[in-house]
């Protein structure tokens, strides 16, 4: 069984009329700092200006105006600025899992590599690049502008930067994570259906009582909060995206009624979904569920 939880699982919640989250920060590198984490999105760091490190499962690489890199699901990632005072402008394109999964179901069977392809890496650097002007300038069609670009992106990952991943590379980094990873997984296929904690304890090979306290220290979320987490997150793109009641929103997308839906979207917005809208005159996104 693993030991160790130095590893934290990020919940990465896609904004409003995006694809994902874009996030322009400019700030001094000791302010860059994070901890080891990892994901199930695909990402892309790109530097404006300044000095940046970025290690990716035990790999450093320094990034300096005008680099991007391309950080994959489910590696163990961590960054800083190199000099401390030094002020650092970048980029963070975070894809959203399941418009990925929309488009490509066994993404996750790949890594995405630009120095495949040097057209496909210089494309994308102009893409990047209309994504600062246009989160800097935030005129009227600006994330329809950003949207486009960030799809671009991803045709280019697919069509020209894919390859394999090999599942037998031996990165001991990730041997403590595959009990959080396989339990992730289960939960984003199966959250429409009833799922118990004894269940998916036993699918990952663990007791109920050491699973529960594993997945709340890698995911600092209890097993319950994150499956509502999943829940409320496809529940809202429903009632966004196509219009349906909130009742079916609910019980279509694995909450047992109404009324735990709305237990789950109080405890996330502090507000029933119906107050919500009156004040704002639109459904919320789940981006204001920020990292976890």
């Amino acid at each position: 069984m693993p030991k160790n939880y130095r590893y934290k699982y990020e919940i990465i919640s896609a904004d409003d009329n995006l694809p994902g989250k874009v996030v322009l920060f400019d700030k001094p590198g000791q302010e860059c700092y994070t901890n080891k984490h990892w994901h199930k999105n695909i990402e892309i760091i790109y530097i404006i200006k300044g000095n940046f490190w970025v290690m990716i499962n035990g790999i450093d690489n320094d990034l300096t105006d005008g680099d991007f890199i391309v950080i994959n699901n489910d590696d163990i990632h961590q960054t800083c600025g190199k000099t401390p005072q030094e002020n650092v402008k970048y980029l963070c394109v975070q894809f959203s899992y399941n418009y990925i999964k929309a488009y490509f179901e066994d993404f996750e069977s790949y890594n995405f590599n630009v120095n495949k392809s040097a057209a496909a890496k210089a494309e994308i650097t102009k893409l990047l690049k209309e994504i600062v002007e246009e989160t800097q300038d935030q005129t009227e069609f600006s994330d329809l502008k950003i949207s486009t670009s960030m799809s671009r992106i991803l045709v280019h990952l697919f069509v020209s930067c894919k390859e394999e991943r090999n599942r037998t590379q031996n990165i001991p980094e990730h041997e403590e994570l595959e009990y959080a990873k396989k339990a992730i997984d289960y939960i984003k296929l199966n959250f429409k259906e009833r799922i118990t904690l004894g269940e998916i304890a036993s699918h990952v090979g663990l007791t109920p009582t050491y699973f529960s306290r594993y997945f709340k220290q890698n995911t600092r979320k209890t097993f319950k909060q994150y499956l509502n987490l999943i829940r409320l997150e496809n529940a809202l793109r429903d009632i966004q995206t196509t219009g349906v009641s909130e009742t079916r929103a609910a019980l279509e997308n694995g909450f047992p009624s109404v009324k735990a839906f709305i237990a789950a979207f109080k405890s996330v917005y502090n507000c029933t979904l119906s107050e919500y809208i009156k004040q704002y005159h639109d459904v919320p996104s789940i981006s204001e569920i920020r990292r976890i």
